[in-house]
């Protein structure tokens, strides 16, 4: 179905972060090891690296309850930097759900507890005959 080569958690993409979630009754976590080649600025992680991270835990906690959703908005606030060879943990959880919709709150920390940054998805819930137009026939692990 094309999940193998997700940017974030695909495990055939050769140029992707490969991040496996991890799934905690309605949380999700993972944990993010920052390289050189994550970079923007000298020595600190791309805001775009940031940013997939924080969407795609946002998009596993809608998955792991069984629905099929898509981003509709993502805000972030970057806190503090994540530094080469700093471990990040990535959560996220449920805020409010609705019939079409799913809010999830996510953040990043590191290993002193020192928040990085956070997040407030908004997810849209899709239907059988949008994810079929998609081409999903089933969300990502409930084939």
């Amino acid at each position: 179905m094309g999940f193998d080569y997700c940017f974030v958690c695909g495990d055939k993409n050769p140029h992707g972060l490969n991040i496996k979630f991890h799934q905690d009754g309605d949380a999700v976590h993972a944990t993010f090891h920052c390289e050189e080649r994550h970079i923007g600025w000298p020595n600190v992680q791309h805001g775009g690296i940031t940013s997939s991270l924080l969407d795609e835990a946002s998009a596993y906690v809608p998955l792991n309850m069984g629905l099929v959703t898509v981003t509709a908005e993502l805000n972030i606030s970057f806190k503090a930097p994540v530094q080469v060879g700093e471990t990040v943990h990535i959560e996220a959880h449920p805020s409010k759900v609705t019939k079409r919709l799913l809010y999830v709150e996510a953040r990043m920390v590191n290993s002193e507890g020192e928040v990085k940054a956070t997040s407030n998805a908004k997810m849209i819930v899709l239907s059988p005959e949008q994810q079929a137009k998609m081409g999903i026939e089933a969300p990502i692990g409930r084939e």
